[in-house]
């Protein structure tokens, strides 16, 4: 019963779920959605409890391998519990069409017996063994290195893959942009929140747009954008997401992300 309640909750906390515009079938989904959103939300996990700690210490945010190894002593039980809140419905909306379809599943007499923890959720959530499996891959990938004092890096990411299996992004990829960056801001505001810091300081959008960056090549790229310093941020953006349509799908989430951070924390 009360995994049930949670997934009600779910459903009414993020009410674009599984909407009519999601028109994109499971079968069309790029590969690289699923292990993009996972490494992206520890990434922006992980970066929003240090930027928290960075800014009690009155510095920038430091990845080193100490701070990030501190990060999973002191909160080493939350992220699993963060993971599954921000998690499930990303992954829900990736290989659904519509949110009954999931809701049938998971009520089904042969399904619904077997739910014994939250955990159990994500076998289906995921809708085929082997794309959970991939999942689970990728959590304990990313958990390993934080386990190792360090976020993933964008070469280990890619490395993680044999040649030709990820694809190249286009045009066709708003779906996969809105929930990437819903993942991003809100699992680094998760962070801070774990953290307790204070406020909406202005170095938050900053860290954001740095994540963002970042975890974007993993969604519409096969390998790491190489750009030089001299790059602007806003060709940086129209590189990595593949063109301004991209860019402003993905910029209009972020800002409604923030704003509806804003209104929670009021």
């Amino acid at each position: 019963m009360f995994l049930f309640c949670k997934i009600n909750w779910l459903f009414a906390k993020f009410p674009l779920l599984l909407h009519k515009d999601n028109k994109k079938s499971n079968e069309k989904m790029t590969r690289n959605a699923q292990p993009a959103l996972v490494r992206a939300f520890f990434a922006s996990f992980a970066e929003g409890i240090l930027s928290a700690e960075a800014e009690r210490m009155g510095g920038e945010v430091e990845m080193t391998p100490q701070s990030v190894k501190q990060v999973m002593l002191n909160h080493y039980e939350e992220i699993s519990h963060h993971f599954f809140d921000i998690m499930f419905y990303p992954l829900a909306l990736l290989h659904y069409n519509t949110a009954e379809e999931l809701i049938d599943i998971l009520r089904s007499p042969e399904v619904a017996p077997t739910l014994k923890a939250r955990e159990d959720l994500f076998l289906h959530v995921c809708r085929t063994e082997e794309a959970h499996e991939d999942m689970v891959t990728e959590y304990r990938r990313n958990f390993s290195a934080l386990l190792g004092g360090r976020v993933m890096t964008l070469d280990d990411f890619f490395d993680g893959f044999p040649e030709g299996y990820l694809e190249e992004g286009g045009a066709d990829y708003t779906r996969e942009i809105r929930v990437l960056t819903q993942v991003v801001v809100r699992s680094f505001f998760a962070g801070r929140k774990v953290a307790a810091a204070e406020g909406m300081g202005g170095s938050n959008q900053i860290c954001l747009y740095r994540l963002l960056l970042d975890t974007m090549q993993c969604l519409l790229h096969t390998a790491p954008v190489d750009m030089s310093d001299e790059t602007d941020l806003t060709e940086a953006f129209l590189t990595v997401c593949r063109g301004e349509e991209n860019m402003m799908v993905m910029m209009q989430t972020m800002q409604e992300e923030l704003s509806a951070t804003t209104t929670a924390a009021t």
